[in-house]
């Protein structure tokens, strides 16, 4: 069972023996936590599959939707702890990059972070999965070419992502001639793409789940004031 909650579209996927057997997309862009339980239900009943008979389960570990995310891992992390089950995190970035495999020049996909930023990384996927090549950060669409040029990527280069949909202009006009940018059905990452990443990797076992924790690179945009007044205990009592 493969979940993505990174972003405002999510998708749930059941796969077996390499076979999508169910993949539903959702809108989440109000709340992933009023859909993705529905979602998840809807795709089990599809596949006919329920969670008891679930071997492994794969998340979206970031970057993306801050609360998103953690609405995801939580979800995945109480069901493998449940049921005794290891999970499989993979990033968004990658995960987007493997939507486009053996292409013969650089993949970059980018996340609109909003606040004028994108997350951003590149991989090289002409074997067919993603080789990294720039590590995830978070930068201004303007920044995205001297990032590129800094990892040794001079040339053209195929963006993907919501951050590629959205500042499409200021990106064309910054990166080399030829650079092709993939449009808005490569900008969502495929939850049957997560589950068949997850299968070729070692995944978390259910005894170290505590260790599992979003990808957010950067700080939350939600934080609480300079001087609130907080107990020393924490428990958020004035």
């Amino acid at each position: 069972l493969a979940l993505d909650t990174s972003h405002p579209t999510g998708s749930v996927a059941v796969v077996a023996d390499g076979e999508i057997a169910g993949e539903i997309v959702f809108d989440a862009s109000e709340t992933h936590s009023a859909t993705l339980m529905p979602a998840i239900d809807a795709c089990l009943c599809a596949s006919k599959r329920t969670i008891p008979g679930i071997d492994l389960f794969a998340v979206v570990s970031g970057p993306g939707s801050f609360t998103g995310l953690r609405i995801g891992l939580a979800t995945v992390k109480a069901f493998a702890a449940i049921r005794r089950r290891p999970v499989a995190a993979v990033g968004s970035l990658e995960l987007l990059a493997a939507a486009i495999p053996f292409a013969p020049v650089p993949v970059v996909p980018l996340i609109d972070a909003r606040r004028g930023e994108v997350y951003a990384a590149a991989y090289d996927t002409a074997a067919g999965t993603p080789a990294s090549l720039l590590d995830p950060c978070a930068a201004s669409p303007e920044d995205v070419s001297a990032l590129l040029a800094a990892s040794g990527i001079a040339g053209p280069v195929v963006l993907c992502g919501s951050g590629a949909v959205r500042y499409a202009d200021q990106l064309r006009a910054a990166l080399p001639p030829g650079t092709a940018f993939a449009g808005p059905r490569w900008a969502v990452p495929s939850a049957a793409l997560l589950a068949a990443l997850a299968a070729e990797r070692p995944p978390v076992p259910y005894g170290e789940l505590a260790a599992l924790e979003p990808v957010y690179i950067r700080p939350p945009d939600a934080r609480l004031p300079r001087h609130a007044p907080l107990r020393p205990g924490g428990d958020g009592r004035p």
